[in-house]
């Protein structure tokens, strides 16, 4: 039997969640009586999609009764079946497993074979200090991994507790959890959707599917269609999906989908299943710990049997020596440095309002070349705007963004985009009669109330396109509360999606005026003239020709458009028989006023953070789940649209890994787009040739698996579900697309950072080990350094420079240079360069002031207590080079910018001066106090060690590079694979079992889809080498916007 909550379970079995499968979910239906004497169903077609079959057959299909619902006793049995009405939760990782994670390391696995083997020969000094570092390190990355997956847990908060249905023929509330398919579910305005419906009756239904679908208007609903089996799911207006909520009207519907075969389940199972990326930088620094263990299996057995055979030490004196040098060359401080770079990226991000819930998720963001952006709400601001008002004489301009009544009317510019000429007199005054129109006929609310900071805030009730018209009717001047109670209103016939319009009737100084607004296609029909000129009283036979081209003109731009009409009426008409159907059936008598064209427009400031973007080499893509023509037009504000082209959901449903791979870099919107759309395109761009590192923004559940799936998610803190937030490694606090850019060159900051620790410590880690090797070679008597000296160096004062290092600012340039390539290695030729080059240096320095002082005939502790400061002066020295990754530190910027650096080389020299003259410290370590004249050579050798880097930088390019180069590329040519880095994606599997979504669990994925433009299909061919895709593999849709 397949894993509870898999998909792919084949057998109708009562596991929690629900079963996936359609024909699993009828055959449960069927196996009972339901609500009929006798029940022989047959289901003409299994696999068809709930939302293509008639609401009756769905009815029939499942064993129910529309009017009476089922009874107690088939509710139960199918409750049995079925399992409750809850998601699958993930398995949580347990601390043994998080613990496993952070020790399972080959460092630490080295470390311990130290620990165990000092602990054997009785050194407990040394034992102790190495179990330190090890606990240390465990426990930092302990805490920063602690947090357990949450997104399930917050989509199963977004679920409606309990459902009105009816049972045994009346209606009752029962807990949401003990739904069943077949149940039949009563819905009103304000209620949350407990679980998948199709709908079987609809008066007025509109829902909010935001979070689904991610369009920003609420969906009107018609139960009486059925709609082609692929079509995406904001296209379905005869379902409704669990946890979406009823804006207004009342429904009935049938339950087709409970748990995880409800599409929220769906998603909450991609969540939990989707595959991560391995984050570059763990990848990264776990080869590199493969590397470190074979250099420190090659240095210990050089040391033992140079030890052994050349200095004649004893077999377990040689042997502890091995040991000290393991301990030495190995970084012990270097996972805690890096912590700290990764955590002075996060506080510097939350002072900019984007809060890091990984940490690697810092460092991979200075390599994001690609930000797919949700629209609604992360580019937009999720609040409709009318943006033109089109009358038969004038195109007007309407400034601001937002439910904010700020902004002015003007008469657009030729081009019709942007304000032109302010309004006259005459224009003002006849503005201000339309938008009188427009507030009298609307059902819609605008408070405005102030947020915590004392700003004016404006909350919206009701559908937005009518609070967009209120909102313009205040920058219109008009006072709304004043202008109704001055007309009231005498009669009205409610919006509904059958008939697309709405009307009132008002009383104006003892006439009455009907304004009526809706779709144009139901309107004009009934309109015999149009309003002329700047008085409303002045009108001309319609001409309907112009206005169908203004509603093609502005629906082409991505516009959503209304039509307003007016007509006075007789002070005695009768209004009681007044419905949709009579007026519709009345001869024309309208008059054609205006249309407003509406938009959820770009937020002002994500232009300029695209533009920011665009400069430091990031390209910007918008998935959606809107409409094609408004993300184009969208787009083309935004200044991201390209030439024009799109894809939508089902086309990129239609295309192979393949050929959406050759695509998806050229194609930057993306329509229509369902979360497995979402994931595939971020999959393709980062499996494409040259891989891109994806950054995924949105605030949806639908947005959730792709966050996920993405190199750094990031999530909208304001607007964003809890889903969207668990399911990021970043969540924007101020929902501001511009914190992405600053996040952005934090990253940059960040990886630079990371080298300069990599520079600083490998030399002076390696310098300590192969000091001992050069020791044994020249034949010394004794080692310079001791163990417990060599740990004192790692743990306390390269961390302490280290430190420093780590919050280095950045570089003049950080977001001048183009990103940084995915392949771009940690330990590349500059580290491994100087790893060669620089502890050399050291080396010959610490050694020749031991050598010295035994020429001096100093003791063997003052000796070491020489060479241990001449390693910590030299250490300073090579530490300000670092501060400058490749420029000269001879320049005034080096005095300023991180007051750290000479705090920490002042503390450096406190802690070298303390470890050398304070009795029994010094004893402990194997020093004693040094006399003036060694401190002369200590300088000195600080100086030379600066210098000799200084002339080192301006020959690393041009000279040093280039020989490395080729030696590097045969090394990793012709290592073992476990030692390369290889840079393709690596995957983690989620949680539960993995496996492809069956038919029932996405239908609308079957059939043929509709044809499209071969010009993409064609390029993805020639991309892959094979034919052209299958019709509307790839739409080419191209559209002047």
């Amino acid at each position: 039997m397949a894993p509870k909550g898999c998909a792919c379970c084949t057998k109708p079995e009562a596991i929690e969640g629900g079963p996936k499968d359609k024909a699993a979910i009828l055959e449960i239906a069927q196996g009972g009586k339901g609500t009929l004497e006798t029940v022989v169903v047959q289901a003409d077609d299994p696999e068809e999609p709930w939302h293509s079959a008639d609401a009756s057959v769905v009815v029939e299909d499942l064993a129910s009764d529309a009017a009476v619902g089922l009874t107690s006793e088939e509710a139960k049995r199918r409750l049995r079946e079925y399992g409750p009405n809850r998601l699958t939760p993930p398995r949580k990782t347990s601390f043994l497993e998080r613990l496993w994670a952070q020790i399972n390391n080959i460092v630490i696995w080295i470390l311990f074979a130290a620990a165990i083997i000092e602990g054997a020969l009785q050194s407990w000094a040394e034992f102790g200090l190495v179990l330190a570092v090890i606990f240390l390190n465990t426990a930092m990355g302990m805490i920063q991994e602690g947090k357990a997956e949450k997104a399930a847990d917050a989509i199963k908060a977004m679920l409606s507790p309990t459902a009105k249905v009816k049972r045994d023929g009346a209606p009752q509330v029962v807990a949401a959890e003990e739904l069943v398919p077949g149940d039949i579910v009563l819905l009103k305005s304000g209620d949350k959707l407990p679980a998948d419906l199709r709908l079987i009756t609809a008066t007025n239904l509109q829902v909010q599917e935001a979070m689904l679908t991610g369009e920003s208007v609420p969906t009107s609903k018609e139960a009486n269609k059925t709609f082609e089996r692929h079509a995406p799911l904001g296209d379905r207006r005869n379902m409704a999906y669990s946890a979406t909520s009823v804006v207004s009207g009342q429904a009935e519907g049938i339950v087709i989908g409970t748990g995880d075969s409800a599409e929220i389940g769906q998603i909450s199972r991609m969540v939990n299943t989707v595959e991560v990326v391995t984050n570059n930088l763990e990848k990264q620094m776990s080869v590199f710990g493969r590397w470190l263990a074979v250099i420190v299996l090659f240095i210990v057995v050089a040391a033992f049997l140079l030890a052994k055979f050349r200095a004649g030490e004893t077999w377990q004196d040689a042997f502890e020596s091995a040991v000290s040098i393991a301990v030495a060359v190995i970084p012990e401080g270097l996972p805690a440095m890096v912590t700290v770079v990764l955590a002075i990226g996060v506080t510097v991000m939350a002072r900019n309002h984007a809060i890091v819930r990984q940490l690697p998720a810092v460092e991979t963001l200075g390599s994001v070349n690609v930000i797919c952006s949700d629209k609604t709400g992360t580019l937009t601001k999720n609040e409709m705007t009318a943006v033109r008002l089109r009358t038969a004489s004038t195109l007007y301009h309407i400034g601001g963004v937002g439910y904010a009544p700020v902004g002015d009317f003007t008469v657009a510019d030729a081009t019709g985009d942007a304000p032109g000429a302010a309004l006259t007199e005459a224009q003002t005054a006849a503005v201000r009669a339309i938008m009188e129109g427009a507030v009298l006929c609307n059902d819609s609310a605008l408070t405005k109330a102030k947020d915590e900071g004392g700003a004016d805030v404006y909350k919206p009730t009701g559908a937005p396109t009518e609070v967009a018209l209120l909102t313009a009717g205040e920058k219109a001047g008009l006072d709304l509360a004043a202008l109704k109670a001055a007309k009231p209103r005498v009669a009205s016939i409610p919006f509904e999606s059958e008939h697309k319009f709405m009307a009132t009737v008002v009383s104006e100084g003892g006439k009455r005026v009907m304004y009526v607004k809706g779709a144009s296609d139901r309107l004009l029909p009934i309109c015999k003239t149009q309003i002329t000129g700047d008085d409303l009283k002045k009108t001309a036979p319609l001409e309907i020709g112009f206005w169908n081209k203004a509603q093609s003109d502005l629906s082409a731009q991505g516009l959503r458009v209304l039509l307003l009409c007016r007509a006075e009426l007789a002070a005695n008409e009768n209004l009681e028989g007044l419905t949709a159907d009579s007026l519709q059936k009345r001869k024309p008598f309208l008059s054609a006023v205006c249309a407003f064209a509406i938009l959820d427009p770009p937020r002002i400031e994500v232009v300029a953070a695209i533009k920011e973007a665009h400069l430091a080499g990031i390209t910007v893509k918008m998935i959606t789940g809107d409409h094609a023509l408004t993300a184009l037009a969208i787009g083309k504000m935004l200044g991201i649209a390209g030439g024009g082209l799109a894809l939508t959901g089902p086309e990129v449903d239609a295309m192979s890994s393949e050929q959406l791979k050759a695509v998806a870099p050229e194609c930057n919107i993306y329509a229509r787009a369902s979360p497995e759309n979402k994931i595939r395109i971020v999959r393709a761009l980062q499996d494409a040739s040259p891989r891109r590192i994806v950054s995924m923004t949105g605030d949806g559940v639908n947005d959730a698996p792709a966050l996920k799936a993405a190199d750094v998610g990031v999530a909208m803190g304001i607007t964003g579900t809890d889903v969207s937030k668990e399911a990021a490694k970043m969540v924007l606090a101020d929902d501001n697309f511009t914190s992405i850019v600053a996040a952005v060159k934090e990253g940059r900051r960040v990886w630079d950072n990371i080298i300069r620790l990599l520079l600083f410590n490998l030399p002076v880690n390696m310098a300590q080990g192969i000091s001992v090797l050069w020791a044994y070679i020249l034949g010394l008597r004794e080692s310079p350094l001791t163990v417990l000296q060599i740990l004192l160096v790692n743990m306390v004062t390269s961390t302490t420079l280290g430190m420093a290092l780590a919050a280095e600012p950045a570089e003049p340039d950080v977001m001048e240079r183009p990103p940084r390539p995915a392949n771009k290695r940690l330990i590349g030729k500059l580290v491994i360069w100087r790893m060669l080059f620089v502890s050399h240096v050291i080396v010959a320095l610490v050694l020749g002031s031991f050598y010295w002082g035994e020429r001096q005939g100093y003791s063997l502790d003052v000796r070491r207590a020489e060479a241990f400061c001449c390693l910590v002066a030299t250490q300073i020295g090579y530490f300000i080079t670092c501060r400058f990754l490749k420029r000269t530190t001879l320049h005034y910027r080096v005095l300023f910018g991180n007051p750290l650096a000479y705090a920490s080389i002042v503390l450096t020299v406190g802690i070298m001066v303390f470890f050398t003259y304070v009795p029994v410290v010094n004893t402990f370590f194997n020093m004693a106090p040094l006399p003036g004249i060694p401190w002369a050579r200590i300088a000195v050798s600080m100086v030379i060690t600066y210098a000799v880097v200084e002339v080192e930088k301006a020959l690393i390019d041009p000279v040093i590079v280039p020989l490395l180069r080729p030696v590097l590329r045969w090394i990793n040519g012709h290592a073992p694979k476990w030692l390369r880095l290889d840079f393709k994606p690596t995957r983690v599997a989620g949680k539960l079992c993995k496996a492809p979504r069956t038919a029932s669990m996405a239908p609308q994925r079957k059939g043929t889809l509709r044809r499209t433009s071969s010009s993409v299909a064609t390029a993805a061919a020639h991309a892959t080498g094979g034919a052209a895709a299958p019709a509307g593999a790839a739409n080419g849709k191209k559209a002047e916007v």
